[in-house]
């Protein structure tokens, strides 16, 4: 993995912003006003990966990076930080959290005013976090090994960890990284860690989607069947209007990560439901592969992994639009305890799919990582060790 550019980023703050909730994701904009101290800030990587490469989308591989660095990291040199490497949803982005000036993300949110803010207050202590841009011709790779999409997993794993911690002060063992996310960047967060206790030591997913076949991704919707009309990439939906508008072009994107179909022109991919005799039934191997990759259904073969980590947390709002978010949730976390597995699970009051992302991660996701990482705690100015 190589960097084409480097470009730090001074650090702004907006008035209030309000985000547009669009499927499973969000983009928000309003102007910067206020500049604050460089001694951290966002440095933005444009960098190749080359997992991604030979994609059958065509996308560039390529990935816009977001790096925090947290107030005192360039004295003294000695230190090294823990990372905490934060995943964006479907049809989002690395602005959802507010990486660049003048471009706040959830309720207004700047990444390098939150973490600054955090770390004032003892919450967390000196931590770089790092954000990858996983947009592509389907809004979203889904963090996942795919030949349609490209090599995602191997993308973040096995070429951007190392790349940051050549670059950057890190401490470069598993028990000083940790992996979030929102919504398919919840999804991604959890699978990594499941998959890579090796190299994150925790997780936590805010939102999480398609953790499960359950809800609005079980039989009973009507979507599947729009959803297999779909011809070309021209068919999917950039802009939609309504969860029920997003599903064809949503799951279309989510069949790309989980059953590919390189054999099949088009879209490149087989959907795990098909109209049979006036009603949507089960299509193999299709239906297979979603659910040995959907964290609900696959845990118990991942036991001992996700014993090894040090944390694994996920939160979901009552009011989550998305009926799959909640009920994947309360599934996975059934799951977890069948095999015994520690895990924090809760479902807020209030919360929409969105509606309070940013507060959840300045009071949930940040004293989690606080706890879970070494060298995290409150008044930690790095020294997590090498």
């Amino acid at each position: 993995m190589t960097s084409h550019a480097s470009q730090p980023q001074s650090r702004r703050m907006n008035g209030s912003c309000t985000a547009a909730l669009l499927a499973l994701a969000l983009v928000a904009g309003c102007a910067g006003t206020r500049t604050v101290s460089e001694a951290g800030g966002v440095a933005l990587h444009v960098v190749r990966a080359a997992a991604l490469e030979s994609n059958l989308l065509g996308d560039p591989p390529e990935l816009r990076v977001a790096v925090y660095l947290p107030p005192g990291y360039r004295s003294p040199p000695a230190h090294r930080y823990p990372v905490i490497y934060l995943l964006h949803g479907w049809l989002g982005s690395i602005d959802s959290f507010g990486v660049s000036e003048g471009r706040p993300g959830f309720q207004g949110m700047q990444l390098a005013e939150t973490m600054d803010a955090a770390i004032a207050r003892g919450v967390i202590g000196g931590t770089i976090v790092v954000v990858p841009e996983a947009r592509n011709r389907y809004f979203g790779s889904f963090y996942v090994n795919s030949p349609v999409t490209g090599n995602w997993e191997d993308a973040i794993v096995r070429e951007l960890v190392p790349w940051v911690d050549a670059r950057y002060r890190t401490a470069p063992r598993a028990d000083a990284r940790g992996i979030a996310g929102f919504s398919m960047g919840g999804f991604g967060a959890i699978v990594l860690a499941m998959r890579h206790p090796e190299v994150f030591a925790a997780a936590y997913a805010l939102s999480p989607c398609c953790l499960a076949l359950a809800g609005d991704l079980g039989p009973d919707n009507p979507g599947w069947a729009r959803a297999g009309e779909l011809k070309s990439p021209d068919d999917l939906k950039s802009n939609p209007t309504s969860a029920e508008e997003s599903f064809p072009t949503f799951v279309t994107a989510l069949a790309a990560a989980l059953s590919p179909n390189p054999a099949r022109p088009g879209l490149y991919v087989d959907l795990p439901f098909t109209p049979a005799g006036g009603e949507l039934r089960p299509q193999e191997p299709a239906y297979s592969a979603w659910k040995s990759r959907m964290p609900s259904h696959a845990a118990g073969g991942y036991r001992d992994n996700l014993r090894r980590l040090r944390g694994i947390a996920f939160d979901v709002g009552e009011l989550d639009e998305f009926a799959q978010i909640p009920a994947g949730a309360r599934l996975l976390s059934q799951e977890l305890e069948r095999h015994g597995i520690a895990h924090e699970f809760e479902m807020y009051a209030g919360g929409t799919h969105t509606s309070m992302i940013r507060e959840r991660v300045e009071t949930r996701m940040l004293p989690f990582f606080a706890r879970s990482l070494r060298g995290a705690g409150p008044g930690a100015a790095g020294g997590a060790g090498r």
